[in-house]
């Protein structure tokens, strides 16, 4: 997927500057493939583990520290994956710019990937400001005496971001109709862009020109929910009439200089030597992110047995029935294995709950990889989804902007199709149909929903509190053992970790270490 030449400085210029058809395609790919570095690896598990949400992963406690420390609320300057997050987030920004100023020409392939780049990096800074807030904003490519960029103030990165999706929007096509994604890939789209603007407006609390940008989406009639939760990262789901974006891991395993691995499915799937998987699950990944208690009963008790509850999560002993044997109300069949943790080993972070949303399933599984290594799932990792767009548009009417006939008649459209009965009004924090507590279950390990949820509502610090209280999540961490009766288990909490407590000063990220060393004009973020 990145195939780019290396060059030098003056070459490189030469080389973009007269890029043909085929050297645009490369280009475009580079910074496509930044997107997908950022997400793979280990974003995706700072962002779920901070949240309290899912378990860190490893063999054990002493397995990976730099993500126990989002667990714990101890994160450090010197974390090793806050320090690859900005690298990946910057190195992103630098492939965006390269296309946005060195890229010369009028055709419409030129011009349309220039407005990829520029909606890329307005991700990348998206991102950066919701972690770290005042950033440097690197808008231009740097000159060697601008290399110690000082903090920048967020609000003129939020401008930024806004004029980059802006623009984008203006020269992106639209998808061909409801199923037209297939034809585009995962590139971004004028309604992506404008959704995406929608989102980036609602994390600012600009409620008006959110909800104008949102509508815009849902009247373009080109999005619609799919019917069934459980196709949802799934390869079933792929390029489906819900994503408005979402990052393609197809056609791109032949050789392994071209080949990303899907390390969203690597680090998350079942580990082997501490949980047989049943016969629709392949399980040669690490094990990470098993859901934790606190999420798992309130998901139980907020979605019953409903068809999203049971994607995303079910009980041990869910897990553990047969199809095979006849068990009544099996999700799982096993003919290869026998149901349930290795007895000769334990369920290292289990306390009697399975995650099910982005395993690999079997029949997804890359048959076409390379090598074992790169043979994870060919399910597509959704960015953006329909069910967002509604949900951002109720949260805007919520707030006085927009109908709120219509944003009630949207969060309803998104409960229905969980199992839900009707909301009876549109409400914020009302804990059984409120919006708040909608999207934490619509949403659950997608991206930095949750995280950055808790972060534009204000709610991070009392959240995080919260669940520490009433579940220890933070503080113990569980392994799950079978018992010598077929079935029987028990949960055992050996570690007491190093948390600390939750205050305003975590609601944003320490600026990694080397970046203060090397540039004497960055400032570290309070309380670090």
């Amino acid at each position: 997927m990145l195939d780019i030449p290396q060059k030098s400085v003056d070459d490189l210029d030469l080389y973009i500057a007269q890029a043909d058809q085929e050297a645009v395609a490369k280009l475009t790919a580079s910074f496509y493939y930044g997107i997908h570095n950022f997400y793979n690896r280990p974003w995706f598990l700072v962002a779920n583990e901070i949240t309290g949400e899912n378990y860190t992963g490893g063999s054990d406690i002493a397995d990976q520290p730099y993500h126990v420390q989002f667990s714990t609320h101890a994160i450090t300057a010197d974390n090793g994956q806050l320090q690859d997050s900005w690298n990946n987030l910057y190195n992103l920004i630098y492939r965006c710019n390269l296309v946005i100023f060195k890229l010369e020409g009028s055709e419409a392939y030129k011009q349309r990937a220039i407005a990829e780049a520029k909606a890329s990096r307005a991700y990348a800074f998206y991102n950066l400001v919701m972690q770290w807030g005042n950033v440097p904003l690197v808008d231009h490519l740097l000159e060697p005496d601008e290399y110690e960029m000082a903090n920048t103030p967020k609000e003129q990165t939020w401008a930024l971001i806004e004029q980059d999706l802006n623009e984008a929007a203006a020269v992106l096509p639209s998808k061909a109709g409801k199923d037209g994604q297939k034809a585009i890939g995962g590139r971004w789209t004028k309604e992506a862009c404008i959704g995406f603007l929608g989102k980036v407006q609602l994390a600012q609390k600009k409620y008006n020109e959110a909800s104008a940008n949102l509508k815009k989406v849902i009247d373009s009639g080109l999005y619609e929910l799919i019917p069934d939760y459980g196709k949802i990262m799934r390869e079933a789901g792929d390029y489906c009439r819900e994503y408005l974006f979402e990052l393609d891991f197809h056609a791109n395993n032949q050789t392994e200089a071209a080949a990303i691995r899907n390390d969203y499915y690597y680090y998350n799937g079942l580990r082997p030597s501490l949980i047989n998987h049943p016969d629709e699950l392949w399980n040669n990944s690490w094990g990470f992110m098993n859901v934790t208690k606190a999420f798992a009963v309130e998901a139980i008790a907020h979605d019953g047995n409903g068809p999203r509850r049971m994607a995303n999560v079910v009980t041990y002993d869910e897990f553990i029935l047969d199809k095979a044997k006849g068990d009544p109300g099996a999700i799982f069949t096993y003919t290869k294995r026998t149901p349930g943790i290795n007895p000769a080993n334990n369920w290292y972070g289990s306390d009697g709950y399975a995650r099910l949303k982005g395993l690999t399933y079997t029949a997804d599984k890359n048959t076409a990889a390379i090598s074992e290594s790169y043979a994870f799932s060919n399910a597509n990792v959704p960015i953006l989804r329909y069910a967002d767009i509604l949900l951002m548009y109720a949260e805007c009417a919520a707030n006085g902007a927009g109908d709120k006939a219509l944003g009630l008649q949207y969060l309803n459209d998104v409960r229905a199709r969980a199992g839900l009965a009707p909301a009876p009004a549109l409400d914020m924090d009302n804990a059984d149909y409120g919006i708040k507590a909608e999207r934490r279950y619509e949403f659950y390990f997608e991206n930095a929903e949750r995280w950055y949820d808790l972060l534009r509502w204000g709610d991070f610090v009392k959240e995080m509190g919260r669940i520490l209280n009433t579940y220890g999540v933070g503080r113990y961490y569980p392994l799950m053992y079978a018992d010598s009766k077929p079935g029987a288990w028990h949960v055992e909490y050996p570690y007491v970790l190093e948390w600390q407590p939750v205050d305003e000063h975590h609601t944003l990220l320490p600026v990694p270490y080397n970046e203060l060393v090397n540039n004497k004009n960055l400032v570290q973020n309070p309380g670090y």
